[in-house]
């Protein structure tokens, strides 16, 4: 059975994270997306609670029995996607995962934590958005090119108050979302 894994910021979500939800989900046995606790390759942390990331996930995605948002990093402090990997290895033991990252993680994956470990843990499913280039660094990996959104969350917060420039990447629900929460001003 196949288990897809999805970490990020989600912050805040935008349709390339729903492309990317929609299209593993079809793919998988269960897809689980877990919004991180704090990256460690930022200095600081989401500027969204998790609560409000959770929110927005959850509003941007149709109820679906094989998705699950875990907050396991919330609630554990966690930092790391091998401890991540590990605890969806305990839930999840006769299951294949596979760890969906973008092409500007992988081309700085050996940077994270335990990398190697990680690797022989899953396997690694790239997504690209248009015009990503892919580094060879010669990791086994499979990539995935059918996302057509391009949309950042770090430009969509720069760009909070230029609502035509960002309507198109998110999700409506999450736009009036934000706006009533006033996040990112």
């Amino acid at each position: 059975m196949n288990l897809y894994f999805f970490g990020g910021s989600f912050d805040p979500p935008h349709l390339g994270h729903k492309e990317i939800i929609n299209h593993f989900i079809d793919k998988s046995d269960m897809l689980v997306v877990c919004p991180s606790y704090k990256s460690p390759f930022k200095n600081r942390g989401p500027i969204a609670s998790f609560l409000q990331r959770k929110k927005m996930l959850e509003m941007m995605i149709l109820p679906n029995k094989k998705l699950s948002i875990i907050d396991y990093e919330y609630n554990n402090k966690v930092n790391y996607t091998i401890d991540t990997i590990k605890y969806i290895k305990s839930l999840y033991s006769g299951y294949q995962i596979y760890l969906i990252i973008g092409v500007d993680q992988f081309n700085k994956f050996h940077l994270w934590k335990d990398y190697k470990h990680i690797l022989d843990l899953v396997t690694l499913q790239v997504v690209s958005r248009p015009g990503d280039q892919i580094i060879d660094n010669n990791m086994n990996f499979v990539h995935t090119k059918v996302i057509n959104v391009d949309a950042s969350s770090s430009y969509i917060r720069k760009n909070i108050f230029h609502i035509d420039e960002i309507s198109g990447m998110l999700d409506q629900s999450v736009l009036k979302y934000i706006n009533s929460k006033r996040l990112y001003n």
